[in-house]
Formats: structure tokens, sequence, C-alpha cells
């Protein structure tokens, strides 16, 4: 009986492990996401005469990623100014501080979604949505398939063999 239960146990750990396993978003650069693309920040200050504030930071994280006007190194609220000059579909400026500031040039478009709005429209590659049936009997299977495993380590052991 011992025995059955340690070689359960090893059989359904990597099924607990990888279910709880946790993942954290690594940026090759500091950036700004203003208008729906990428703009990359460069490291150090610079000189530049600003016009109008055009934005702002609304979600900041070094860990994961979030929609709208999100940066990876500049916390919510930090201002956004278009440069003179400059188009601001090219080139914008990110004041670090009062009077400061850092020059950003646009690279790509911002493509994340969010989870809530990615899981709404969530679809199979070949177009059909996953019924919550599919899923029951999935899971149903699933579970059957361990319970045969599990009899089978258990009739095994038991024979002596």
């Amino acid at each position: 009986m011992r025995q059955m239960l340690i070689t359960l146990c090893c059989l359904l750990f990597p099924f607990f492990y990888l279910s709880t396993t946790v993942t954290a978003t690594s940026w090759a650069y500091p950036f700004v996401v203003y208008d729906g693309f990428i703009y990359v920040v460069e490291e150090e200050t610079v000189e530049v005469q600003v016009e109008e504030k055009i934005g702002e930071v609304t979600a900041y994280s070094d860990m994961h990623q979030y929609e709208g006007n999100f940066s990876n190194v500049f916390e919510k609220g930090t201002a956004y100014y278009k440069i003179v000059d400059h188009p601001a579909t090219q080139v914008i400026a990110v004041e670090e501080r009062e009077g400061v500031f850092r020059r950003a040039e646009r690279e790509a478009p911002y493509t994340y979604v969010s989870e809530g709005e990615a899981g709404a429209d969530s679809f199979l590659e070949k177009g059909k949505p996953v019924e919550r049936n599919d899923l029951v009997i999935g899971t149903l299977l699933f579970v059957c398939f361990i319970i045969f495993i599990g009899g089978a380590v258990y009739l095994f052991q038991r024979s002596g063999t």
C-alpha cells in the first residue's frame, strides 16, 4: 500500500508542478506605450524643446504587461510630450522629473491584449469555440485515465511481480 502511494505521488507530481509554475516578463529595453505603439526610451536624459503634453503613463510594471499607455520603467502619471519640429508618430519626450526628459523613438505596434478580452474571443485554430461540454468530457477522461493507471500500478504491485 505504501509503495502504491509513493508511485501515485510520483505519477501525479508533474501535473501539480506544471499547473503552479510562475512566470515573469523579461524586458529587452526600457519603453513606454503611446497611442498603441512601443516607444523605446533612450538611457540618458537629453535637452529637448517640448510643446504640449500629449499623454501619460496609465500603468507601470516591471513584471507584467498591461493595456493602454503602459511602461516598464516609468511610474503611473509620468507625462509624454511632443518634441518641437518632430511628429509624435516618430519620437516623443518622456518627463523623467520636472524639466528633465528622455527621448523615446517609435519602434513597433503594441499588440498586447489582456486575458479578459482574449478569453472572450478565444477560438481553436479551426475557428470553433471550445464548448463547456468538451471541457467536462476531457476532464472526466483524464480522471478515468489516472484511476486506470493507479489501479494498474496497484494490481502490479499486489501481484508481486
